[in-house]
C-alpha cells in the first residue's frame, strides 16, 4: 500500500500543478495580454544592413546556419598578426603561442584574402579587417614565446605603419620590420579597393587596446597610453585614406565599459585624469573623439568614420532571467541591471544614447559600430536577448554590428531578421515607432520597406519562462487594411524557427497573435491574406528523434583516460550534446575550456581519416555545449566530405583552457567533468504516430498524464493494458524507455514550457 499511497500523491500533484497551470482549469490564468502599438504615421527610421553581422573568428563552420550582411576579422589573434607570413600569437589566451592558427599558408595576407573568399561564398558584402597597431607581430610559427622572449626579440617582428619607399611586390621577409601601409596596399592590388566587391570596405584600428598589457603582454607588457593611441590611430588612418579614401576607418575597438569611461588602468589612468580635469571630458570616448576630429580638420579628411565598441552583458553572465532583461541598459533610462553597472554606473545609462551625445558633441557624423557582443545563453533567452539587441540597434542608429561566437540560438535569433522563412524572408529597412506597455514582459521593433507598408514585419519577445503572451497587435495611422498574419517564432527547446500559426480575423488593422512562454516572434503581417498561401504550419507530431542519454559519463573513461560515448547509427547522428561541470582550481571569475568531440571517420569512398568537432565549456554548475552533425566531415585536407564514424565511438577531449587567473599568468587548473551526454539520432521515416498520446483519443492531455503515472508505478488496476502501438506514443523523449522523464515532459508540453514532443 505504501507504493500506491505514493504513487497517489504523486499524481495528486502532476494534476494539481497542471490544474494550475493550464488554461480553463479553474487555476491562475497562463496567458497575459500585451498592448503593441505601431505607429504607421510615424516618422520612419532607416536601417543599416550591416547590423546583421558576424565575427568570423570561430564560425567558418557555420555559414549555414546564418543569414548575415557583413563579417569582421578580429579578434585578440590578429593583434600579434604578421601578413606577411600569416604568423600570429595567441596572447595569454592560450600560453602566448605564436603559430599557423589563423593560417598555414605562406601566401602574404591569406588571412584577408580568405575572408573575401569566404564571404563572396556566402553573399556577405562588408567586410571589416584588422590593422595592427601594437607594436609587434609574430616573427615565426615556434610556439609559446616566454617572458624572457618579451619584445623586443627575435620572436617579434617590429610594426611600421607607414614604410616611407616604394611598395614592394612581395614582402621581405628578412627585414624584421612589418609595414602596414604595404599590407593594405597590398590588399588593394589582390582584392581591389574598397568599393569593388572583393575588396576590404572597412578597416578597424586593431582591437581592444586597453588589454594590450594584458592580452599580449609579450609584445606590449605597459597599458596603453591615450596619447600613445591617438599617434598611431592618426598615423595609420591617414596611410589608409591615402590609398583608398572610400574605406571606412573603425576605431578604437574598445573591449567595454570601463574602456569607455577611462580607457585602461596604470599610467593612462593618471593620464586621463589629468586630461579631464583640463578638457573636461566626460569620459575618455569623448577625449577619443575630439582628438580624431582635430586631426581629421588637420589632414583636410576625415580619419574617423566609424566608433567601434565592444559590449559584453555584465548582467547576462547572471543567468536566464538577467539575460533577457540585460539589452535594457543600452537604451532604457532609469533601468538599473544586477551587476555592478547597475549598481555604480547609472551616469552613463542608457549606454547607448550617451555614446551617441558623445559623438553628436565632439566628432558629428561619426557612426557607431559594435564590432563585438555576445548576450550568452545556450537556450531561448539568447534568442530572446539577440533579438531584442537587434531592433535596439537599429532603433540607436547603430551602423555596424558583428555578433562574436555564437550558438544555434543566437543565429536563430538573427535569423529572424535575415531569413525568418528559410527563403530569404526579411525585417523591413525602415524601423516605425513603436511601443509595448511592459518592456520587462515583452520587447517590440516592427518595420516595413521603405514607404510600402503592405507588409509590416514586427519583432515580439515573450520573456515570461511560464506564460504564453497574447499580443494585440494596433497598426495606427495606415491607409491599408491588414488581412492576415504569420506567426513565425523560437521556443522551447529548440533553436529552429517555426511556423507556428496563420491569424486571419483582423479586425480594424488589430492583429491577436500568441507567443509561447519565453519565445522571440517576427510577425509578418499583410494586407493580402494569399501571400501565405501553400505555407505549412508547424505540426509537433510530424518531428521526431531519438535521444539516447548516458547520465554517468565519468564511468566510461577508456583506456586512454578519455569519456568514450558509443554511436549507435552513425548515418543517422545528428548531434551530441554535453552537460559538464567545468572548475577553476584558482577560483578564477571566469573559465573556459575548449573540447573536441575526436572522431575515426569513414568517407563515401571507405577511406578513413581522423578528425574532430570543437566545442567550448565555460565555467560553472552544467555548463553545456552542442556538437551538431550533417553527414559530412572535415578530413586531413581540410576538406568537408560525406563521412559517418567509422568505428561506432567518439572520445571526448579537453585541448586547452584559459581563465582570469591564466591571463594573470598565475597557475590554474580546469576541470571538465561530464554530468550528462545525449546522443541525438534523426528520425527519416516519420511513424505515424502523436507522441503523448497514450490513450490513443487524438491529444494530449492530463488523462494521458493520469495512464502513463499508473502504467510507471506498475498499477496492476491499469484498464486496458498499454498496447505496443501505445508504447512508442508514451515514450516521448525517444530513449526506448517508458519511465518518469516521459512524464515530466508531457506535464511540461501542457503548461506550454516547451511546443513540441
Amino acid at each position: 500500500m505504501n507504493r500506491y499511497k505514493s504513487f497517489g500523491a504523486a499524481l495528486l500533484f502532476t494534476i494539481a500543478a497542471l490544474s494550475a497551470a493550464l488554461p480553463g482549469a479553474g487555476g491562475a490564468d497562463t496567458s497575459y495580454q500585451m498592448q503593441v502599438a505601431i505607429d504607421l504615421g510615424g516618422e520612419g527610421k532607416a536601417i543599416s544592413p550591416y547590423i546583421y553581422g558576424i565575427n568570423q573568428s570561430g564560425n567558418q563552420e557555420n555559414y549555414n546556419k546564418f543569414t548575415v550582411n557583413a563579417i569582421r576579422q578580429g579578434g585578440n589573434r590578429f593583434t600579434g598578426y604578421n601578413w606577411e607570413t600569416n604568423a600570429s600569437n595567441a596572447g595569454a589566451d592560450w600560453q602566448h603561442c605564436s603559430d599557423n592558427y589563423l593560417s598555414d599558408s605562406s601566401d602574404p595576407a591569406d588571412c584577408v584574402q580568405t575572408l573575401s573568399r569566404e564571404a563572396a561564398a556566402n553573399g556577405i558584402g562588408y567586410k571589416l579587417a584588422t590593422l595592427q597597431l601594437a607594436g609587434y607581430v609574430a616573427a615565426d610559427k615556434n610556439g609559446s614565446v616566454s617572458e624572457a622572449e618579451t619584445a623586443p626579440s627575435d620572436r617579434w617582428n617590429q610594426v611600421v605603419l607607414t614604410k616611407g619607399s616604394a611598395f614592394a611586390d612581395t614582402p621581405d621577409l628578412t627585414d624584421g620590420n612589418v609595414y602596414m601601409d604595404e599590407y593594405v596596399h597590398y590588399i588593394i592590388e589582390k582584392l581591389g579597393n574598397s568599393q569593388s566587391a572583393s575588396g576590404i570596405q572597412g578597416y578597424s584600428l586593431d582591437n581592444e587596446p586597453a588589454l594590450w598589457h594584458t592580452s599580449h603582454s609579450r609584445l606590449h607588457p605597459n597599458p596603453v597610453t591615450i596619447a600613445e593611441l591617438h599617434e598611431k590611430s592618426v598615423e595609420m588612418a591617414k596611410a589608409v585614406k591615402a590609398l583608398d579614401p572610400d574605406a571606412e576607418i573603425f576605431g578604437p575597438a574598445l573591449y567595454g565599459y570601463t574602456a569607455y569611461d577611462h580607457l585602461a588602468d596604470g599610467d593612462s589612468s593618471t593620464e586621463w585624469e589629468t586630461i579631464q580635469a583640463e578638457k573636461g571630458y566626460h569620459w575618455y570616448l569623448d577625449c577619443y573623439l575630439d582628438q580624431m576630429k582635430q586631426a581629421s580638420d588637420a589632414a583636410g579628411t576625415r580619419l574617423l568614420d566609424v566608433l567601434d565598441i565592444h559590449y559584453y552583458s555584465e548582467s547576462a553572465r547572471v543567468g536566464a532571467e538577467d539575460r533577457v532583461q540585460s539589452v535594457r541598459t543600452l537604451y532604457e533610462a532609469g533601468f538599473a541591471e544586477n551587476s555592478w553597472i547597475g549598481k555604480w554606473c547609472q551616469a552613463n545609462v542608457p549606454i547607448l544614447p550617451t555614446v551617441q551625445k558623445s559623438i553628436d558633441t565632439y566628432y558629428p557624423g561619426t557612426k557607431l559600430a559594435i564590432s563585438e557582443y555576445n548576450y550568452g545563453g545556450e537556450d531561448v533567452s539568447a534568442t530572446i536577448a539577440q533579438a531584442e539587441a537587434l531592433g535596439c540597434y537599429a532603433d540607436a542608429n547603430v551602423y555596424f554590428a558583428s555578433l562574436w561566437g555564437g550558438n544555434e540560438y543566437m543565429f536563430s535569433g538573427i535569423n529572424l531578421y535575415t531569413n525568418y522563412d528559410g527563403k530569404g524572408g526579411k525585417f523591413g529597412d525602415t524601423l516605425m515607432p513603436t511601443k509595448t506597455a511592459d518592456v520587462s514582459l515583452a520587447s517590440a521593433y516592427a518595420a516595413v520597406n521603405g514607404t510600402d507598408q503592405s507588409v509590416v514585419t514586427a519583432m515580439l519577445t515573450n520573456k515570461d519562462m511560464s506564460r504564453q503572451e497574447t499580443a494585440s497587435i494596433a497598426l495606427n495611422h495606415s491607409d491599408k487594411q491588414y488581412e492576415a498574419a504569420a506567426v513565425y517564432a523560437v521556443s522551447g527547446d529548440s533553436a529552429d524557427i517555426r511556423l507556428l500559426d496563420i491569424v486571419t480575423d483582423v479586425s480594424d488593422n488589430t492583429v491577436q497573435v500568441t507567443l509561447p512562454a519565453y519565445s522571440a516572434a517576427m510577425i509578418v503581417i499583410t494586407d493580402d491574406a494569399s501571400d501565405f498561401d501553400g505555407l505549412e504550419i508547424y505540426d509537433p507530431s510530424k518531428v521526431t528523434e531519438r535521444v539516447e542519454c548516458f547520465e554517468d559519463p565519468e564511468s566510461m573513461l577508456n583506456a586512454n583516460g578519455y569519456v568514450e560515448i558509443p554511436i549507435t547509427d552513425p548515418e543517422h547522428l545528428k548531434e551530441i550534446r554535453l552537460t559538464a561541470d567545468v572548475t577553476s582550481s584558482a577560483g578564477s571569475s571566469w573559465a573556459y575550456a575548449g573540447c573536441a568531440v575526436c572522431i575515426n571517420a569513414k568517407d563515401a569512398a571507405g577511406n578513413k581519416f581522423w578528425t574532430s568537432k570543437g566545442y567550448q565549456l565555460s565555467l560553472g554548475t552544467g555548463s553545456k555545449a552542442k556538437v551538431e552533425f550533417d553527414g559530412t566531415l572535415e578530413n586531413a585536407d581540410k576538406e568537408t566530405v560525406e563521412a559517418v564514424i567509422a568505428d561506432g565511438k567518439v572520445e571526448l577531449q579537453k585541448w586547452w583552457d584559459s581563465s582570469a587567473a591564466k591571463e594573470e599568468e598565475k597557475e590554474d587548473i580546469i576541470t571538465v567533468k561530464y554530468t550528462r551526454v545525449e546522443v541525438v539520432y534523426s528520425v527519416s521515416d516519420t511513424p505515424s504516430i502523436l507522441r503523448g498520446d497514450v490513450n490513443s483519443d487524438g491529444e494530449v492531455t492530463i488523462a494521458d498524464v493520469v495512464r502513463l503515472c499508473r502504467y510507471v508505478a506498475e498499477d496492476t488496476e491499469l484498464t486496458p493494458a498499454m498496447t505496443e502501438e501505445q508504447l512508442p506514443c508514451a515514450d516521448v523523449n525517444g530513449d526506448s524507455i517508458v519511465d518518469s522523464s516521459d512524464i515530466t515532459l508531457i506535464a511540461r508540453y501542457l503548461a506550454h514550457l516547451v511546443d513540441a514532443l
